[in-house]
């Protein structure tokens, strides 16, 4: 695969480039730039292979070159750009010129030099090298293909031809990944939890309060522990355009977490499958999926387990808003279903809606705040005539800037409210009550990439959950470390 960075640039691979712009290969376009006529007497030839008749313009060029050999491409172009309007139509200038764009991250102040140049002298196969190269970083393949391959017609020498190949490789790469784009990652972690079963600080005060039977004493999960786990994970995603023109899609992707503690009741595996279709129209990206989720966790207590098993249908919108915001609306019908406790089967409606903006500035400060509703609807009663059909709201915010390069800082945190819609769902009160609870969090980490495709996270974690049925009251903190790579 050739990517962008893999192709040379006139800074990186400067004898290959410079052997494409020498004097043996751009032919009929490296005769005199003359300024003062054919009869003028010329100057040395400048560092493009250009001879120019003008002494002030000839100096100007080679303290760019000058500029250019010593890795200041920048500086060639602030050096160049203000005489533009002294020498734009001289072929020497504007050549150099649109170089010092290009290597600057300007090909579209490059593609308008390099133009100039072939408006001027269609032959000059150097320019109109450069000028596919500026297409290409532009992201017009098209316009690229078709000056790479006027330049493979001009018979050009096999070291600027490989050069040429190489573009022409990593356009046909790039148009099929517009077509079918496969990603994925994998990914290896560590965690800390002082509270791994997410219990209160007091369960024979808690079963209590909340039922009315003294004396029980804590097993199983019951017990309040801290421990420790090591992950893995690894995630694939396959996108297919299917009709250009409309902007159709389709799109399938599979997700496998594991996550192995020191205790080994709570190993617990994650397996998340996904697939649907999606339209884009102009900023607007619309989408329909289906997903599976398959959850398997031992469990501390015998005959009873986590397991379940959660299909899922939905549909989302997503808009993007000029350059720095997007918001989205999103709907999801899921049914998780329980191994070992049927009685906490749902059929569950979440909808929620989001935002993000990007900020101006050196450290690229965005947010992103998320809004979400969900209705769990009991599939079957408990044994005491109740049921487990409750509501949740919940608001998230995530602060992310970037104050270092390849390194991001965040803070985030949310909060949920949960309410039962069934009296005495989780309790044996008198009179009955409705359980509600409280639940926030907030974290703050970071996100360090050594290295292109790899990243670094680190994060603090802390969580409380307020109830009015005390045995559900909970604190805990999780400090996590994790690998990961993307390809």
């Amino acid at each position: 695969m050739h990517r962008i960075s893999d192709l040379p640039t006139y800074g990186e691979d400067y004898d290959v480039m410079r052997f494409a712009r020498a004097a043996g290969w751009l032919l009929s376009g490296l005769i005199l730039a003359a300024v003062n006529g054919a009869n003028a007497q010329p100057s040395p030839a400048t560092p493009s292979g250009v001879m120019v008749t003008n002494e002030a313009l000839a100096a100007l060029l080679r303290e760019a070159d000058v500029l250019i050999r010593a890795g200041k491409p920048a500086e060639a172009y602030q050096l160049l750009e203000p005489r533009e309007g002294d020498y734009s139509g001289e072929i020497a200038f504007d050549y150099m010129l649109g170089i010092v764009a290009l290597d600057t991250g300007k090909p579209d102040r490059a593609t308008i030099a390099f133009e100039r140049v072939l408006m001027t002298n269609p032959n000059f196969t150097g320019a109109r090298l450069d000028l596919a190269r500026a297409y290409f970083a532009m992201g017009s393949d098209d316009l690229a293909k078709n000056e790479f391959q006027i330049v493979l017609s001009q018979s050009p020498p096999e070291n600027a031809k490989e050069v040429v190949q190489k573009y022409l490789a990593a356009i046909e790469e790039r148009q099929l990944a517009r077509v079918q784009r496969l990603s994925g990652y994998v990914e290896t972690s560590f965690a800390a939890d002082s509270n791994v079963t997410a219990v209160t600080s007091d369960f024979t005060k808690g079963v209590q309060t909340t039922f009315g039977i003294p004396g029980v004493l804590p097993t199983g999960s019951s017990i309040k522990r801290s421990g420790t786990s090591a992950g893995v994970a690894a995630g694939v995603d396959l996108i297919r355009l299917v009709d250009e023109e409309k902007g159709v899609s389709l799109f399938a992707g599979a997700e496998l977490r594991e996550k192995i503690y020191n205790i080994s009741e709570l190993n617990s595996s994650n397996l998340d499958l996904r697939g649907g279709a999606s339209i884009a129209r102009g900023d607007d990206t619309y989408r329909v999926f289906v997903s599976l989720g398959e959850y398997r966790q031992t469990g501390m207590n015998e005959g009873t387990n986590a397991n379940r098993e959660t299909p899922a249908l939905g549909a989302d919108w997503r808009r993007k808003i000029g350059e720095r915001d997007q918001v989205s609306v999103s709907t999801q019908y899921s049914k998780p279903r329980y191994a070992t406790q049927p009685t906490q089967d749902t059929d569950q409606i979440m909808v929620s809606a989001s935002w993000l903006h990007i900020f101006e500035g050196k450290t690229v400060p965005l947010v992103f705040a998320s809004l979400m509703r969900s209705v769990d609807n009991a599939v079957r009663p408990l044994a005491t005539g109740s049921d487990v059909s409750h509501t949740t709201t919940g608001l998230r915010v995530h602060f992310q800037m970037t104050p270092i390069a390849d390194t991001d800082v965040f803070l985030s945190g949310g909060v949920s409210l949960r309410n039962d819609d069934s009296l005495n769902a989780r309790s044996a009160l008198t009179p009955p009550v409705y359980g509600r609870d409280v639940t926030k969090d907030v974290a703050i980490g970071f996100n360090y990439r050594p290295w292109p495709k790899w990243a670094v996270k680190g994060q603090v974690a802390a969580f409380r959950n307020d109830s009015n049925l005390e045995l559900y009251q909970y604190r805990r903190t999780e400090a996590t470390l994790s690998l990961r790579y993307d390809f």
